[in-house]
């Protein structure tokens, strides 16, 4: 449950990433790099604070 939150929210995170990449001039391939890159940075950020929060059992 709680991976699938963790999910959910980086795709969030990726996907505004990605937009607010794209309205300020990059490309759509620099854009997805973008958001792609801030998921993944944000996965592991938030599985690391439930890890350290001890939540995700």
């Amino acid at each position: 449950m709680w991976v699938a939150l963790i999910l959910l929210a980086a795709c969030i995170i990726g996907g505004i990433a990605g937009l607010l990449a794209h309205a300020g001039g990059s490309n759509v391939p620099a854009s997805i790099l973008t958001g792609g890159g801030a998921f993944a940075g944000a996965v592991g950020l938030l599985l690391a604070i439930a890890h350290y929060a001890d939540v995700a059992r």
